[in-house]
């Protein structure tokens, strides 16, 4: 795969040839998709040709221009990162035959067809957290280091306002077409490899379900272990680093994805190298030789305590370029390099669902978090710098599908007590993403639970949005009735100005236990979907409604009115 990657770099350094529009319209076969992935990039997606061994992409400024080859793929999905949004830009896709033959070229197809979704990655850099307490025994407090309480705030942020903290290695898997990516994805990405990640940060991980990058220097983890080894002490260091013993506990829980910030190439200025970037001079092999070296380092330590070799590098004071982003990934086993802020030209980090692995982007932006401003300042940095591109207007939670949100809850589940197998996960995940219905904790849902009146009318206040709205019957603290939620909804869609004069034509098998004054309502919800009886086709109107159930119905209501 490396090899390819670094094939397809270097076909975007040919020379162009350029085909007349005829050539380019024949339309015996077409492009599939044509999808804007961020302003300077589209995706290709294809299916095979039959008989083609490679492809020979072309663009042009019109449909019936002349068109102008731009690089080739052995796949049967191209990323032409050269694109100028919001430029009209048409592709065209020729096959070539192993003999070299040039086949039927396929229809022209604008950016912008038949577009494919785009998944998107946030990702923030930490680097130590440290109390007072470190600090008394002579730890360094930097302008990158956070107190254990900020960090926590910034993980209280993420829950409540439906954010999935997920690794590199999980985009790695998404990548391959193993799982998908949640909405609102964050990777927590943090540099160095001290104590005070396993100290402070860890603990919070476990306690708010969430889940890190550890970029590890290994020479100075190496070192760490060797003095406590040899009977010394990380006491009174101004950074004390981790000792493998104690990163292989945080890998073995599931909170701490291991990954590479080299082993010892964290250095400024290192003879002229200044990180893992190429010196002034250096040859491409010169520069592949050193990085393989680095890279091997890094996988017997990394891979040898733990088992599993390092997939991700962090780039060293994010000194990197498209040069070393190839080198690394064609001379070593990282699949996802970690740049510094707007290493891909785009505040987050997009990526084509679909597309085949050889196509999608390696490298990863990523802002630094400073002491002093919380995660909250960066995401919203993020949102408005890709948004004013044009290009990612941001995630549209409400619309997202129920199939979708089971796919997401499967590999996703927000609570430890929601099983990503369970009928609900995905409407509960719905429920997490969009703010509608919290858990009972940061790691709970209940989803056996009930739900009282007046958690019910707070919930209804957030679908009415900026709406004003009075539902009777909504007091109390008593647990709410599958014929008393009917009700409401029913009054909140008048309240909103939504038609409903729907009815079920036949009703649910015990229409005679709904208490008269609901009885429109239910028969309401049922014609619109939202509400569907059991097994046996029973509504048990009077019984009390679980919370696995009301994230259901508020799926399906957001569903009609999103």
């Amino acid at each position: 795969m490396r090899k390819k990657l670094a094939a397809l770099l270097l076909c975007m350094c040919m020379v162009l040839s350029i085909v007349p529009a005829a050539a380019a319209a024949d339309g015996g076969w077409s492009v599939e998709s044509a999808t804007w992935q961020d302003e300077n990039s589209v995706m290709l997606i294809w299916d095979g040709y039959d008989g083609g061994a490679s492809y020979n992409i072309y663009r042009s400024d019109s449909a019936d221009g002349r068109y102008e080859l731009i690089g080739t793929s052995s796949v049967t999905s191209y990323l032409d990162g050269t694109a100028e949004w919001p430029e009209a830009m048409y592709y065209t896709v020729e096959p070539v035959a192993a003999d070299g033959t040039a086949l039927i070229r396929s229809a022209p197809i604008q950016a912008g067809t038949n577009e494919r979704h785009v998944s998107r990655v946030s990702v923030i850099m930490y680097h130590n957290f440290i109390t007072e307490a470190d600090e008394a025994e002579g730890v360094e407090f930097e302008e990158y280091s956070l107190r254990p309480e900020d960090f926590e705030a910034d993980l209280q942020y993420l829950r409540d306002n439906g954010y999935t903290t997920i690794t590199s290695d999980d985009v790695i898997d998404y990548i391959n077409g193993v799982k998908p990516l949640p909405a609102k994805a964050v990777i927590i990405s943090i540099d160095d490899g001290t104590e005070g990640v396993y100290k402070n940060a860890w603990p919070l991980l476990r306690e708010y379900r969430a889940k890190a990058d550890f970029n590890l220097i290994g020479a100075n983890v190496d070192a760490a272990w060797e003095t406590v080894n040899e009977g010394g002490t990380r006491v009174g260091q101004s950074a004390p680093y981790c000792v493998w013993e104690e990163l292989v506990d945080m890998e073995e829980s599931g909170e701490i994805n291991l990954c590479s910030h080299t082993y010892g190439l964290h250095v400024y200025n290192n003879d002229g190298r200044t990180g893992a970037n190429m010196k002034d001079g250096e040859t491409p092999e010169e520069y592949a030789t050193v990085i393989a070296e680095d890279y091997a380092l890094s996988v017997s330590c990394i891979g040898g305590w733990t088992g599993t070799d390092p997939t991700t590098m962090a780039y060293p004071y994010s000194r990197r370029s498209d040069t070393t982003d190839a080198l690394i990934l064609a001379n070593t086993g990282y699949e996802i390099l970690m740049g510094g802020e707007g290493a891909r030209g785009t505040a987050a980090n997009y990526f084509v669902d679909g597309a085949d692995p050889e196509s999608q982007k390696r490298i990863m932006s990523r802002p630094c978090r400073m002491e002093g401003s919380p995660i909250s300042t960066y995401l919203d940095a993020i949102d408005a710098t890709d948004a004013a591109a044009g290009v990612n207007t941001g995630e549209d939670t409400l619309n997202l599908s129920a199939q979708r949100c089971a796919e997401i809850a499967r590999w996703y589940s927000p609570y430890s007590d929601v099983a990503g197998s369970a009928w609900y996960a995905g409407a509960v995940y719905y429920a997490y993403v969009n703010g509608l219905l919290l858990g009972t904790s940061y790691t709970q849902f209940d989803p056996n639970g009930s739900l009282s009146r007046d958690m019910t009318a707070t919930v209804l206040s957030r679908l009415a949005g900026e709406n004003e709205v009075n539902i009777a019957g909504l007091e109390g603290g008593e647990a709410i009735t599958r014929a008393e939620l009917a009700g409401a909804l029913y009054e909140l869609a008048k309240e909103l100005g939504y038609d409903t004069a729907a009815r079920s034509a036949t009703g649910f098998a015990d229409m005679d236990a709904v208490p008269e004054k609901f009885v429109d309502a239910v028969l309401w919800a049922e014609a619109k979907g939202i509400f569907e009886g059991g097994e046996d086709g029973r509504l048990r109107p009077m019984s009390e409604l679980t919370r696995a159930e009301f994230a259901t119905v508020l799926m399906r209501w957001c569903t009609l009115y999103a």
